[in-house]
């Protein structure tokens, strides 16, 4: 490293630059190498990239129904939408039956399938990778069950954790927690008084620290349109399930849960949700929470007349990208016209994370994971 400048202002430079070219400038001295490889330097990288709002997007399309030869696909997408890539699985995991979850850097592979293993995995250095070990929840082999995980970061002991859940017909639900420090499983006991459960095949919304998911009273046998829908989240840092209200209007209908979704804007919950009962089926509400867990401070933003599969990631309040039949498009909230993308393809069913930060956790291997954040 050169010495006529001293290592502070070194150090401030690199942890500016992106993970490609880090993983590059690794090579250039020994003195960099180790800087750069270090738990202290990393976790400076990854608190500069979420300070500066340096977020990107990741889409996961399963295509198993689409494309027997590509059965998944994994696009990487700058802040601005400009630019696509095409990122390739790890081996562990491809034509196999996952669905990502992500924060602070990493992808949880996770799995309807309790024999199939959960897979850690930083997409910014390709390379580092950590499988967890099995956890072990009975449940009688006849009863119909699904599963529902939550990934997340606690900041008071600096530790990501992911929590599994099982959930079904005359099941009590059952759960066990994953912490990395300790890389091993716990049992996370649901009170006997929580009497909700989360809809099958929700995917997460991590906001403040918790994670999200739509859910409704146990008491209903069928919640495909409850009256009863709610917000179930879990808190990461004092690792407790709670139920948030939504917004009173919709609540006061019969609220299609196969078509609706909890999402993130500008770091608020975001409600995205339409009722083919209301014979709308392709408008979509969205909402935002815009004072964490005060109910009255859901309000509605907009109603888009989308006529595709979904809304996902939000740029700014400014556009949303949308799912339409085979292609990916921009909304733009100001001119309310939709905006081409050079025709990238969007088959099957789509997983979106709306603020994906780049990373250098798990580049030293698992063993370091305690002091990286």
């Amino acid at each position: 490293m050169s010495n006529r400048l001293p290592r502070d202002l070194w150090t401030e430079i690199l942890v500016s630059l992106p993970v490609k070219s880090l993983l590059r400038f690794r090579c250039v001295c020994k003195s960099w190498k180790s800087l750069i490889s270090t738990p202290t330097f990393i976790s400076m990288h990854t608190q500069h990239g979420e300070s500066t709002g340096n977020y990107t997007h990741l889409l996961h399309c399963d295509r198993r129904y689409e494309d027997r030869w590509s059965q998944y696909q994994l696009l990487h997408i700058d802040a601005s939408f400009s630019e696509f890539q095409e990122l390739a699985y790890p081996p562990q995991i491809r034509d196999r039956d996952y669905q990502v979850l992500d924060c602070k850097g990493l992808i949880l592979f996770t799995t309807s399938n309790s024999l199939e293993s959960l897979i850690l995995w930083n997409p910014a250095t390709r390379m580092s990778m950590l499988t967890l070990p099995q956890a072990c929840i009975y449940v009688p082999i006849h009863r119909s069950k699904y599963f529902v995980y939550g990934f997340g970061f606690d900041h008071t002991s600096n530790d990501y954790k992911v929590l599994r859940m099982v959930f079904g017909t005359y099941i009590f639900p059952r759960a066990q927690l994953y912490k990395l420090r300790t890389r091993a499983w716990e049992t996370f006991r649901i009170a006997d008084d929580f009497q909700y459960s989360i809809v099958e095949g929700n995917s997460q919304a991590l906001v403040n620290g918790a994670s999200h998911w739509i859910g409704y009273h146990s008491s209903f046998i069928k919640p495909e349109y409850s009256d009863e829908l709610v917000v179930v989240l879990f808190d990461m840092c004092d690792e407790k399930l709670r139920v948030m209200k939504l917004p009173y209007s919709v609540t006061s209908y019969s609220m299609d849960t196969d078509n609706s979704r909890l999402g993130i804007s500008s770091g608020l919950l975001c409600l995205m949700e339409h009722n083919p009962r209301r014979n709308d089926y392709w408008n979509w509400n969205v909402w935002l929470m815009k004072e964490y867990g005060i109910v009255e401070s859901w309000s509605k933003q907009f109603t888009i007349g989308a006529n595709g599969y979904g809304l996902f990631s939000f740029r700014n309040n400014e556009k949303i990208l949308v799912q339409k039949p085979e292609k990916f498009v921009l909304y733009d909230l100001k001119t309310h016209r939709f905006i081409s993308l050079g025709g990238i393809k969007a088959k099957g069913f789509v997983f979106a994370t709306n603020t994906f930060v780049e990373s250098l956790v798990l580049f030293n291997g698992p063993e370091e994971h305690a002091r990286i954040v």
